[in-house]
Order: structure tokens, then C-alpha cells, then sequence
């Protein structure tokens, strides 16, 4: 069978289901691991699953996940839309965390015997919201990105809302789209604090933000109350214009986040060079030095010691600006 099928950069694998195979061959297959359960009554050819390089789990249970989307597409006698986290994977987004179980929006709720890898939420999703990816019918981005930040951890919202903004999704029709969602809902008074905080994730997401650890970092400052870092900050030097991930330029500071797959062979790429990408690196570091602007860097190690990781960046912050700060209490630890 075709291992996967791919739309706008996203790979689906195609799966196949066990009522519509021989019980014998398919039995076989398993046990030969030329094909793997990715749910019940659904296989799928591991290639189209593995990979290869670093962070390759995440890159596996991504592939898994869409498997099971597809699966699950197929499996369902009654009409459902994909959503939330399942949306955004579908629709290319990045995200913080890959949903263990699958996101759809259903007319109907669930029965206490329903499938544990769904999560249903009911409702109807408007004509004009629903978009079809790989022949499977999917919430639209700006519906994705406010279900997500009505309903996830801020900082699994804010990642995919940054790619939304990246995309050239306008913040005004996300914020116009939670006020639609918000008067359908009535604000209740549990209901309140969950709309508050999806506008301030809302108000908080940058375009200029590049992967998911660099939204990361950017959580961390602005949770601790510190002013809103600027993305992409540029630098101009001897050498030409370089950008930094964040910075404050009225306080001649850059923060870099340092991943290591660029320094390791293959990295981003077939061929690509380590040691060069290394020299290089340390050219425009140097270069950015010499313009006068201090780069701290973070990686993702920093995330077991937060507080070392803010220590380091607010030494270089008047204190002013660290009097102001405090802990807004609508965006949690990570």
C-alpha cells in the first residue's frame, strides 16, 4: 500500500483496517512487524511511522497521531470534524506537547463504552469553519488556534498560536472568533477566567516566534511579569544584519536558544555540515558583540531550573523594570 500521502508539508500514512482484510494475512503481518496496530481495528506500515535522527520519538508519535486520525476518519459512522490538537497537527502547526488521544468535534456525547483514545466535544462546527486536509475534514486555523487557547495549558496554546500569526492569520479575526465563541457560550463564572485567559494568549502570540522552545522561553519571561521581549530583534553589525530569537534592544541584550541538532551531522538536513554551522555560529556571535549587545543563551536543559534560566536574563535589566514584575496569575508554571 502507499506508505503516506502528503498535503502542505504534512505526511499522513495511510492505514489499513482490519474489517476490510484477511484475518489470516493481516495476523501475519503483525507478527512479521510489516504492519502496526495504531488503534483498534487499524495498521499501519511502520515506515511510515519511524524516523530517523534526533528527537525522532516526538517526530514517531506525531506520525502515530495522524495515523490514528486517519484511522478513526474512516472508522466513524457519524459525521465529526477533527479539532484542537488534532486540527493543528493536521493543519502543519507546531505544538508543545502531541495529544495522546484524538480531538473531534461530534453532534452527540459520548457513551460510557466509547473508544478511550477520543475525545468528543459536542457541538457543530459551521460550514465556513471546516476545512479538508487529506480528504479528512478539519476545524479551520483560526477556529484551531481558539479552541486551543479556550481549553489547553497557556503555553501548548501560545506555541500554536504563534505559527497562526506566522502564517499571516490576522490576531484581530482570532480575538473577533473568541467573541463569537464566548457569547454562544455565555460567560458563567467558571466559564469566565478560561475566556480571559485564551484573550491573553491571544494578545500574547508573536509571528516572529521560530519553534516551539523559543515560545517557551518567551512564556517563562512574560509570565514572571517581564516587559514583552521583542522577536527576531535585529541586530545590525560590521558583519551585516543579524537577528537575535528575542531581546530587548533598549537594554542592548539578545537571548538565543541554542538547540543542538544544528551541531550534530544530518542535523537539519542531508549534508548537513556541523563544524561549519559551528564556525559560523561563532562568527556572528562575535559580530554581535562587537555591535554592543550581550547575548545570553538557553537551552533546553534550562527548563529543570526556570529560575536560573530568568536570573541570568534579568541581570542585565534595570531595576525598575524587576520592581514591576510580578507573576500573572492567568499564565501557569509550564
Amino acid at each position: 500500500m502507499k506508505v503516506t500521502s502528503t498535503q502542505d508539508g504534512v505526511a499522513v500514512p495511510e492505514v489499513l483496517l482490519a474489517r476490510e482484510q484477511d484475518k489470516n494475512q493481516l495476523a501475519l503481518a503483525s507478527r512479521q512487524g510489516s504492519l502496526i496496530r495504531i488503534r483498534r481495528g487499524a495498521y499501519c506500515d511502520p515506515d511510515a511511522i519511524r524516523t530517523d535522527g534526533p528527537a525522532s520519538a516526538p517526530r514517531e508519535k506525531r506520525n502515530r497521531e495522524l495515523a490514528r486520525a486517519r484511522a478513526l476518519h474512516r472508522q466513524l459512522r457519524s459525521e465529526a470534524v477533527f479539532s484542537h490538537t488534532t486540527a493543528a497537527l493536521l493543519l502543519g502547526c507546531p505544538v508543545w506537547t502531541v495529544p495522546d488521544r484524538t480531538h473531534v468535534y461530534q453532534r452527540y456525547r459520548p457513551s460510557s463504552r466509547a473508544a478511550k483514545d477520543i475525545v468528543r466535544h459536542v457541538g457543530t462546527v459551521p460550514a465556513d469553519a471546516v476545512v479538508t486536509v487529506h480528504g479528512l475534514p478539519v476545524t479551520s486555523l483560526v477556529r484551531t488556534v481558539v479552541d486551543c487557547a479556550l481549553t489547553l495549558h497557556p503555553l501548548e496554546a501560545l506555541v500554536i498560536a504563534d505559527f497562526a500569526l506566522g502564517q499571516d492569520v490576522d490576531r484581530a479575526e482570532l480575538l473577533a472568533e473568541l467573541g463569537i465563541r464566548t457569547e454562544r457560550r455565555g460567560v458563567r463564572r467558571g466559564v469566565w477566567r478560561g475566556v480571559r485567559r485564551a484573550r491573553l494568549v491571544l494578545e500574547l502570540a508573536d509571528g516572529g516566534s521560530h519553534s516551539p522552545w523559543e515560545t517557551w522561553v518567551r512564556y517563562e519571561m512574560l509570565r514572571t511579569g517581564l516587559p514583552r521581549p521583542a522577536t527576531q530583534m535585529p541586530v545590525s553589525t560590521d558583519r551585516g544584519l543579524f537577528h537575535t530569537d528575542l531581546g530587548y534592544e533598549q537594554w542592548n541584550l539578545g537571548i538565543e536558544f541554542d538547540g543542538l541538532i544544528k551541531y550534530r551531522p544530518d542535523g537539519v538536513g542531508a549534508g548537513h555540515d556541523p563544524a561549519r554551522e559551528y564556525m559560523n555560529e561563532k562568527s556572528r556571535a562575535e559580530a554581535i558583540r562587537r555591535a554592543g549587545i550581550t547575548v545570553e543563551r538557553v537551552a533546553a536543559s534550562d527548563r529543570s531550573d526556570v529560575q536560573s534560566m530568568l536570573a541570568r536574563l534579568t541581570a542585565h535589566l534595570p531595576p525598575h523594570v524587576l520592581q514591576r514584575a510580578w507573576i500573572n496569575p492567568l499564565l501557569p508554571p509550564s
